[in-house]
């Protein structure tokens, strides 16, 4: 009996997590299938799954009017640099807060945890008036610099955890031999940090590349603004052509599913790195 419960409860398990997935990937097949209808066809009703014919002049399309290419750089100007100064500043923080001693470092840590709670919304006129104090606004670092301050106290707590449980004799052992701390965090810890580090990566490009109310009132002028964005410029010539409205959402979808799929081995193993301690 002890089997059979084994196998039903697996079997149930396995039904459980495919109606989940299947509730998550609806909206995704609805946006590729309306994406992929063709021009003269009329979007169709009960969520847009079934069309007649697949045709993939919505993408070509916006490719000729949407100026997809520049959109696309600039997002990419944007978040890659965020992505890599997350990772740098958040990983010498970390370790920092994990290995070293000094005044008050409990305190700085959840003071650090205390600013996830604070929802970006709230953030948007602070950010706006800095940067137009600063004349950030329409540039690139106008983003770059906003996204990785708000992406920091996230990485430093995964990062934090993972360098937390790292065993303390490797260290002793690496003192002795007359490495410096930052030998320490830079020879041993980060190159076997690629867990916890990709999880960074994966979350923070993720948020970087979606976000839109930030991008929203800090970029004004069309030639800098990020992919996210295009729905929203283009959103009256677009609304009444369903087709290359969510053939421009689909091409928005594609970078962080290709990310994601070639970092997600990293990504379970991240997340758990700090449940046991070295």
């Amino acid at each position: 009996m002890g089997g059979q419960d084994v196998k039903l409860g697996k079997a149930l398990a396995f039904v459980f997590v495919s109606a989940l997935a299947l509730i998550w990937l609806v909206p995704i097949i609805m946006m590729l299938v309306v994406s992929l209808m063709p021009p003269d066809q009329r979007a169709p009703r009960f969520g847009g799954m079934l069309i007649k014919g697949v045709s993939l002049q919505n993408y070509v399309t916006v490719f000729e009017d949407a100026e997809i290419v520049q959109h696309f750089v600039n997002s990419m100007a944007i978040t890659v640099p965020s992505v890599i100064l997350v990772v740098l500043i958040s990983s010498l923080a970390a370790f920092a807060l994990a290995r070293l001693r000094f005044f008050a470092r409990d305190v700085w840590f959840y003071l650090l945890i205390m600013t996830l709670m604070l929802p970006i919304p709230t953030l948007v006129v602070p950010i706006f008036q800095i940067n137009k104090a600063l004349g950030l606004n329409d540039t690139y670092a106008g983003l770059i610099l906003p996204y990785t301050a708000l992406g920091v106290p996230f990485a430093i707590v995964i990062l934090r955890s993972f360098f937390a449980g790292f065993l303390r004799e490797i260290e002793e052992a690496a003192i002795l031999d007359g490495c410096t701390p930052f030998g320490i965090y830079w020879r041993i810890m980060m190159p076997v940090s690629w867990p916890a580090v990709a999880v960074v990566i994966i979350w923070q490009f993720m948020t970087s590349w979606n976000e839109f109310i930030l991008a929203l009132v800090t970029m004004n002028s069309v030639e800098v603004k990020p992919l996210t964005l295009v729905p929203l410029v283009y959103s009256g010539q677009f609304m009444m052509r369903p087709g290359p409205m969510f053939a421009i959402l689909t091409l928005i979808t594609i970078p962080v599913i290709v990310v994601y799929y070639l970092m997600q081995r990293f990504m379970v193993s991240g997340l758990t790195s700090g449940a046991v301690r070295g």
